[in-house]
C-alpha cells in the first residue's frame, strides 16, 4: 500500500477517534521522514491527534517510530537529565559536571533554545572556541576519557525534528502525547541508560500547573521505562527564574561560581544538589549527598568542567572572565516592600528583547546579553534600590519595562517558594 493511502487511512481513523495500529504509525512516520507524505496531510493528522488524543499504546508506538527514524547511540552506563525548559535554567551546566566528578559518566545530546529559554548548546557556545559538533567517534571517546560530553542533537530522531517544526506552525504543540513522544524519542536515540526528567511548571514554563506537569512527568517516565531506560522525574518551580542570571555568557558565569563552590542564590544551589543526588541514585550510588559536597569543596567538580570545556575546544582560561555586554543599565524598585515574585515569563521576555534568545529559528543571539536579577522572592525592598542589571543595547528600554512588570511587591513579608515541588 502506498504512503498516500496510508496517511489517508490514518487521518480517517483518527478523525473519528479510532486507534492507529503500530504498523500504520510506523509507515506514516517513515513516509513523512522520506518526504513521501506532504506537510498538509501530516498537519491534518496532527490536528486530528490534537483534538482526539492518543492512547498510551499509540503514543509508545509513535515514540519508538520517531526514535528509530535516524541514527541511534547506546550509552547504557551513562546518566543524562532533560529539562522541559525554564528561564535561567543552568542545571545541566552544573549538575552534570558534579555527577561526572562523582564517577557517573554523562552523555548528553542537547538542543538550541527557542524563545526566552536558552538551550544548553547556546550557553556553552558563549565560551570562546567551544564546539558542540563532535563526530560519533569523538563523542564516544570523550564520554570514556572525560566522563562528560555534550553535543548538539543533529540527526537524532529526524522525523521528530520535521514533525516538531510542523507542529510549531500548525497550532498542535500543546498535546500531551505529541510532547511526550517528541521528548522521549530523542532520549531513546541518545541511548543513555539512566535518565532524570526535570519538568518545570509555572509562568516561565510550558506547563502552567503542577497537575499538568505531573501528567507529563508520568508519561515521560512510563515511555522511557517501556523503551528500556531507567527513568525518574522531578517537578520544579518556574514561576521565578532560577538563580540570578538569564542569558548565555551570564549563565555560564553563574555556573562557574557554583562549580567553584562560591555563593550563588539558594534556589539554584538547592535544585542542582537535588538533581545531582537523584542522578547518582539512578546510577546506584546512594551516598550521593556526601559525594556531591566533596566534589564541590575539593574542586573536583570545577576541574571536571574545565576538562570538558577543553576537550570540546573551549578556552578554559576565559571562564574566569567571560565576555558579557559592556552596555549595562540598571532597573530600580518603584517602592518599598518585599519581593513577592519576580515573574519568570516577563524576565525571559526582557532577556529576549536584549538579544539573549531567539524569537524564531535561525535568529542570531548575542551571547553577552541578558538580565541579572539582584533580588529574590522574600527579600525586603527599598524605593530606588537596584533590582536588576540589563546587559545589551538592543531594546533596553522595553526590557526595563518588562522587568518592572515582572516584579511583584508585597507590603507584608513573604516566604520564598519551594523550588522542588514533587518527584516521582
Amino acid at each position: 500500500m502506498g504512503s498516500g493511502n496510508t496517511i489517508l487511512d490514518a487521518i480517517e481513523t483518527k478523525k473519528f477517534g479510532g486507534e492507529l495500529s503500530d504498523g500504520l504509525i510506523r509507515d506514516v512516520v517513515e513516509g513523512y521522514a522520506l518526504g513521501k507524505v506532504p506537510d498538509y496531510q501530516m498537519a491534518s493528522l496532527l490536528m486530528a491527534i490534537f483534538i482526539q488524543g492518543m492512547s498510551y499504546a499509540e503514543t509508545l508506538a509513535l515514540t519508538r517510530a520517531m526514535a528509530e527514524s535516524g541514527e541511534t547511540y547506546s550509552f547504557p552506563e551513562c546518566v543524562d537529565k532533560h529539562s522541559t525548559g525554564g528561564v535561567g535554567d543552568k542545571v545541566s551546566l552544573t549538575a552534570l559536571p558534579i555527577v561526572a566528578a562523582c564517577g557517573a559518566p554523562v552523555a548528553k545530546l542537547s538542543g538550541r533554545g527557542l524563545g526566552a529559554t536558552g538551550g544548553t548548546v547556546d550557553k556553552l557556545e558563549a565560551i570562546p572556541g567551544f564546539s558542540c559538533n563532535l563526530s560519533e567517534e569523538i563523542f564516544s571517546r570523550q564520554v570514556e576519557e572525560v566522563g562528560l560530553a555534550i553535543v548538539e542533537a543533529g540527526d537524532l530522531a529526524p522525523a521528530d525534528k520535521e514533525i516538531y517544526a510542523l507542529r510549531d506552525t500548525t497550532g498542535t504543540v500543546d498535546s500531551l502525547p505529541l510532547i511526550g513522544s517528541s521528548i522521549v524519542s530523542k532520549k531513546v536515540a541518545t541511548g543513555a541508560g539512566h535518565l532524570l526528567y526535570d519538568v518545570k511548571r509555572g509562568s516561565g514554563a510550558f506547563m502552567k500547573t503542577t497537575e499538568e506537569a505531573r501528567k507529563l512527568a508520568d508519561l515521560l517516565v512510563r515511555l522511557s521505562e517501556d523503551l528500556g531506560i531507567d527513568a525518574s522525574a522531578l517537578i520544579t518551580d518556574m514561576d521565578n527564574p532560577l538563580g540570578s542570571t538569564i542569558g548565555n555568557a551570564l549563565e555560564v558565569r553563574e555556573s562557574v561560581l557554583l562549580l567553584k563552590n562560591e555563593p550563588v542564590p539558594d534556589d539554584l544551589a538547592a535544585e542542582v544538589r537535588h538533581v545531582a543526588t537523584l542522578l547518582l541514585d539512578l546510577k546506584g550510588k546512594p551516598e550521593g549527598a556526601d559525594a556531591i559536597e566533596n566534589a564541590l569543596s575539593s574542586g573536583a567538580a570545577y576541574e571536571k568542567f574545565i576538562a570538558f570545556v577543553r576537550a570540546q575546544g573551549g578556552d578554559a582560561d576565559a571562564l574566569e572572565d567571560l565576555p558579557v555586554s559592556a552596555e549595562v543599565s540598571e532597573v530600580k524598585s518603584p517602592r518599598d516592600g518585599y519581593v513577592a515574585r519576580f515573574g519568570a515569563s516577563d524576565i525571559g521576555s526582557a532577556a529576549l528583547a536584549l538579544g539573549a534568545g531567539r524569537a524564531k529559528k535561525g535568529d542570531r543571539i548575542d551571547p553577552g546579553a541578558g538580565v541579572e536579577i539582584l533580588v529574590k522572592p522574600g527579600d525586603p525592598l527599598e524605593m530606588d534600590q537596584p533590582v536588576a542589571h540589563l546587559y545589551g543595547e538592543r531594546e533596553a528600554e522595553r526590557a526595563g519595562r518588562l522587568v518592572l512588570k515582572a516584579l511583584e511587591i508585597s507590603d507584608e513579608p513573604v516566604e520564598p517558594p519551594p523550588v522542588i515541588l514533587d518527584s516521582l
